[in-house]
């Protein structure tokens, strides 16, 4: 006679089979394949050995690019378990003027269609002579696999336990590191980052009888963060993002802005867009880049519905490659205001800014019956931000000469940061500190800090080696961010600087408009 643990594990594996079973079967009702031939590596091998693994993507990658003289493939850094990290460079030679595009997949380990979409993306735009017009006017960085050490495993997370899309400010692990220099190297004016999402969360299942899913193929999360340039955040919204909608709608696919869910009070509120720096929408969309990150229907799936997974992220892809060919004047014209308004200094500073909450409809797939439904719900709209606290923008910042692991992290945020030669004295706006709370529990292996601070006039002896980070450039829309104490994602939260209450911070506010 079998044993109990036997028979448990038997019991258990026939559970989960029927569960798979019922789960393939109504995604293939509600989210069928396409029949149409994906030539990237994880489809020519059985779905029983899984997906692309990181020596078969370079393989792949090097072979598409000994095509073409013009596509180079490189590396910007090292995993942590010492992967080159990919690079895929698109520069076709031409006079007509060009939309600089990068696009990253794979920054999450588990999620699959990113890095494969990615790749059936690089093939068609270097093989399939229909889309040979795009490299005209697009010049595209590709990063296809940044997670290679999580993507070898499935695992969501770089080798060291961090969220790599929690990292973008805090900078602490080295693949983010590598990816936000090469970023700030390459200066784009357009980027994707490719991710999929989880269909089946836990608090989808306290709807209906047993539960809903979610009815989108595709949501769409580009920053509301008040601190983004206005012409940026407009044209995304209203360009890039509205045409990838049509697109996807055009091929039968369902989209929608992103939205989360979240337990509050004990009620579950839904959360729609997004605008922490910590991510990369926002944060590359502070550099007046205009950013969208892609969540794709898919974590958890294994390889059901991957194929319609895999073509939804390719769609996205060259309906972004597509739009910025089409409107290369339109969107050079939005960074061109956005970096006027950096460097003329017009545009306040956030430090605290709240979402509106609305009651609204949830368009889903109940479980038990099987059809589509809409639900009500509560939801914070991210897309509809309210400045809370503002403050003058400065026109410099100064920090200590011992700050200079923040000063690091400002280059590479691409910020151009200057020492003093020698000592100076000048008038400044201090920081000093009213309020700290540290949380009881680490987040992403940090107890994070709670900081409030009231900004005073000052004379101060600056000595040689401070670190001077003038708003007058480009990519100044980060600094606030980072610098300004209140923002739930500055170096202060992440303790890069650290803090003490009662004490005056080591980062100063600069308000005359003329170089120290």
């Amino acid at each position: 006679m079998m044993n109990n643990k036997l028979l448990f594990a038997l019991a258990f594996l026939l559970v989960s089979l029927s569960s798979i079973a019922q789960t393939r079967k109504m995604e293939e009702e509600f989210f069928p394949e396409p029949d149409i031939n994906i030539p990237t590596p994880a489809f020519q091998k059985s779905e029983l050995l899984g997906f692309t693994k990181y020596k078969e993507m370079v393989k792949y990658v090097t072979n598409l690019a000994s095509k073409l003289d013009y596509v180079t493939v490189d590396q910007i850094g090292e995993s942590q378990k010492g992967k080159p990290i990919i690079r895929v460079h698109i520069n076709k030679p031409t006079k007509t003027e060009k939309v600089k595009v990068w696009m990253q997949a794979g920054l999450h380990g588990n999620e699959p269609a990113s890095t494969e979409g990615a790749l059936f993306l690089l093939h068609d735009l270097i093989t399939n002579p229909d889309y040979a017009h795009l490299l005209n006017r697009v010049e595209l960085m590709m990063l296809p696999m940044a997670n290679a050490d999580g993507y070898n495993n499935q695992n969501r997370y770089s080798a060291n336990g961090l969220d790599l899309n929690r990292d973008y400010i805090k900078l602490a692990a080295p693949e983010t590191n590598a990816i936000r220099t090469a970023f700030s190297k390459f200066s784009p004016e357009v980027s994707v980052d490719f991710h999929e999402y989880n269909p089946y969360r836990a608090h989808f299942s306290y709807f209906g009888e047993k539960g809903i899913t979610s009815y989108y193929d595709a949501f769409f999360l580009f920053s509301g963060n008040l601190n983004v340039n206005h012409h940026i955040r407009e044209t995304t919204k209203d360009l890039l993002v509205k045409n990838a909608k049509h697109d996807l709608q055009e091929n039968g696919r369902h989209v929608s802005d992103y939205s989360s869910t979240k337990m509050k009070k004990g009620h579950i509120h839904f959360n729609r867009g997004g605008s922490s720096p910590r991510s990369s929408a926002t944060n590359y969309a502070l550099n007046n880049c205009h950013a969208i990150l892609m969540e794709i229907r898919g974590v958890n799936l294994k390889r059901i519905s991957f194929k319609r997974r895999v073509q939804t992220t390719y769609l996205a892809g060259m309906s972004y490659l597509q739009t910025s060919y089409d409107n290369v004047a339109q969107i050079k014209s939005s960074i061109q205001r956005a970096n006027q308004a950096t460097v003329t200094l017009e545009d306040s500073v956030v430090t605290d800014m709240s979402k509106a909450i609305i009651k609204t409809k949830y368009t889903c797939i109940d479980l038990v019956k099987e059809e589509k439904v809409d639900i009500d719900v509560v939801m914070t709209d991210g897309l509809e931000m309210t400045a809370n606290e503002k403050r003058e923008r400065p026109y410099a910042y100064i920090l200590m000469p011992e700050e200079s692991k923040a000063a690091q992290k400002l280059e590479v945020l691409g910020c151009e940061v200057i020492q003093l030669e020698k000592a100076k004295t000048v008038n400044v706006e201090a920081y000093h500190v009213t309020k700290r709370n540290i949380s009881l529990v680490k987040w992403e292996q940090i107890y994070m800090s709670n900081v409030k601070a009231e900004t005073k006039e000052v004379q101060k002896e600056f000595p040689k080696g401070s670190f001077i980070i003038y708003m007058t450039q480009k990519n100044a829309n980060i600094l606030p961010s980072t610098l300004e104490p209140e923002n739930d994602n500055s170096f202060f939260s992440f303790r890069v600087i650290e803090t003490s209450l009662e004490e005056e911070l080591p980062v100063y506010r600069y308000m005359k408009k003329e170089k120290i």
